[in-house]
């Protein structure tokens, strides 16, 4: 009993350590730091087109993006716990042109680590 507790608390710092990074990484339009939480495939979804990318597409990708949408500001709005199967975390992105994007992403378990597995950036207006 004591393993599993154990275990719940590791993962849930681990959990709000990368929801954190990833938070940071939004709100200074670093695709590099963000990419960093990819695995080898990332499933990701911006302004309506979905694309399977390799960790270094999507970061080219999330650099064309921030490039053309230049951050002012980002809020996590929501995320799970450590009790959840599908670990998540949504946020809103706001651009230095007062643009709001909802940003949603989740987190897939291998072994000791945790990498998004899906990220989607979808415009609120």
């Amino acid at each position: 009993m004591q393993l599993i507790l154990a275990f719940i608390f590791i993962f849930n710092l681990h959990l709000s350590d990368l929801t954190g990074e990833v938070a940071a990484a939004f709100r200074q339009g670093n695709a590099r730091d963000l990419s960093k939480h990819f695995g080898n495939n990332v499933d990701l979804t911006v302004s309506g087109k979905q694309e399977m990318y390799s960790k270094a597409q999507a970061e080219q990708v999330l650099r064309g993006f921030f490039l053309k949408h230049p951050p002012r500001n980002f809020i996590i709005k929501s995320k799970s716990t450590a009790n959840t199967a599908t670990p998540f975390g949504i946020g809103t992105y706001t651009s230095t042109s007062a643009e709001h994007f909802r940003v949603y992403f989740l987190v897939k378990r291998i072994g000791n680590q945790s990498f998004i597995q899906q990220l989607s950036i979808e415009n609120e207006s």
